[in-house]
């Protein structure tokens, strides 16, 4: 038997089908590496946008054509999209003969077993399951994995899906992270990148203060290990004892993600975001006086209900006074049930492409000057391997996520190299491996 599995949306959904992998190659299948090869089809889905699930809808209809050919082929559609569409998924799309919500993934595949042998069903329950013992050779790459420190979340932003599809906070006891780390770097893992819907908050569900800053502690001495990065930061529970934590732990690496979502008063409190523009720039100017520096990421979206051309300009501001590595910029669209979807949705939609364009433009002037101060600088990279868009060269990362394109061999692939900085563009530096790089 096989199984073919894509993959929409975060870093957590990626990392939930390398679960997946895992758990199917234990009950005997092999991976498919096309839908038609496949007995078994999973489509793992993002619901945070709408053009995220439209591509998912677009896949299902295709693989109307298998199922017509191969009756006997499975089709499940599981993860975000699948929680909040349940049983309407089957009724618009009779092709698809399974649906798992995001609360099952630890008995994923005995559902998947039991809907060959007894015919389709629908599995959205709200129930939490206890997040699966996990194939640590399914990962991100050689030399780096993904780790889940927590599921789901609290904060109820206005426009946000997730919680209503990834279900209240729970976090995992520190014991097991840490078990589940020793085992990657004993495996060869050097970098791991702890995942959280709000990764900042890890603990709070339980009552525990300051509970991320005293994980990272308990990971900074596990041999093997040497870079640890934490993805997604809300701005309201990130402070000092993350801050210095990034001072004083050398393997906690010098970047933060750290989305502000708009530089306006009004539009951050529609959004129910619980901080002000004052307050997030009072965590930046701490963040930097405390780390000395350290690259900074950040979300937007442009064209919230309500949002002036006023606002946006604060938004604008934001970025240009904050002076972001790089933002991930994105035009509001409503998702049904959460608060925003009440809000009537009056910003047109070539306004907000004009917005997003605009601030497309501002953060890449900033990106291009981050980039172009660093040609001459020799840097830390970790190899990923072959450059997606050269496959004759190299790509990997700095410690601050920025991307390096370099020539050198193959074998290089999961080692850490010094390179030096020859050249930069708005989102990739060029440059050559440095003497005696591969003892880096």
């Amino acid at each position: 038997m096989k199984v073919f599995i894509r993959s929409w949306g975060c870093q957590m959904n990626v990392l939930d089908s390398q679960v997946l992998e895992g758990a199917f190659a234990a009950a005997g299948y092999s991976m498919a590496e096309r839908e038609d090869d496949a007995d078994v089809i999973v489509f793992n889905t993002c619901s945070v946008r709408a053009h995220a699930e439209n591509k998912v809808f677009s896949h299902i209809g295709a693989v109307k054509a298998i199922k017509e050919r191969r009756p006997e082929v499975t089709l499940v559609v599981a993860g975000c999209m699948a929680q909040r569409l349940g049983e309407s998924l089957r009724r618009r799309y009779p092709q698809v003969d399974v649906v798992i919500g995001t609360r099952r993934i630890g008995d994923f595949v005995g559902i998947v077993e039991e809907a060959r042998l007894k015919g389709p069903g629908v599995h959205v329950e709200d129930a939490y399951e206890s997040y699966p013992r996990r194939d640590i050779s399914r990962r991100t790459g050689k030399s780096q994995a993904f780790v889940s420190v927590m599921r789901g979340c609290d904060n109820y932003c206005a426009y946000c899906i997730v919680p209503y599809v990834r279900g209240a906070q729970v976090s995992r006891p520190a014991g097991e992270i840490v078990d589940e780390v020793t085992a990657l770097t004993a495996d060869g893992v050097k970098e791991v990148t702890l995942l959280g819907q709000n990764v900042t908050s890890y603990g709070h569900d339980r009552g525990e203060q300051g509970a991320l800053a005293r994980l990272l502690g308990k990971l900074q001495p596990i041999d093997g290990l040497e870079w640890i990065k934490f993805v997604t930061s809300h701005p309201r529970d990130t402070g000092r004892d993350i801050f210095e934590t990034m001072r004083d732990l050398p393997k906690v690496c010098r970047y933060l993600h750290l989305p502000a979502q708009s530089g306006s008063d009004a539009v951050l409190g529609a959004m129910k975001r619980g901080y002000t523009r004052a307050e997030y720039l009072d965590k930046v100017h701490m963040l930097r006086e405390i780390t000395g520096g350290v690259s900074l990421a950040s979300d937007f979206i442009v064209g919230f209900p309500g949002e002036t051309e006023g606002d946006f300009e604060d938004t604008v501001s934001i970025v240009r006074e904050v002076g972001y590595k790089n933002s991930f910029i994105f035009k509001y669209s409503p998702r049904p049930g959460t608060a925003a979807a009440k809000l009537t949705d009056d910003v047109p939609i070539v306004e907000k492409k004009r917005r997003n364009n605009a601030l497309l433009a501002v953060q890449e002037e900033i990106s291009i000057a981050h980039n172009r101060a660093m040609i001459g600088r020799r840097v830390r990279v970790l190899v990923d391997g072959p450059s997606k868009k050269d496959s004759n060269r190299l790509a990997g990362r700095t410690e601050g996520e920025e991307i390096v394109v370099f020539d050198g061999p193959a074998k290089l692939a999961g080692e850490f190299v010094a390179a030096e900085i020859t050249g930069a563009s708005a989102l990739t530096l060029f440059g050559r491996l440095a003497d005696e790089a591969k003892r880096a």
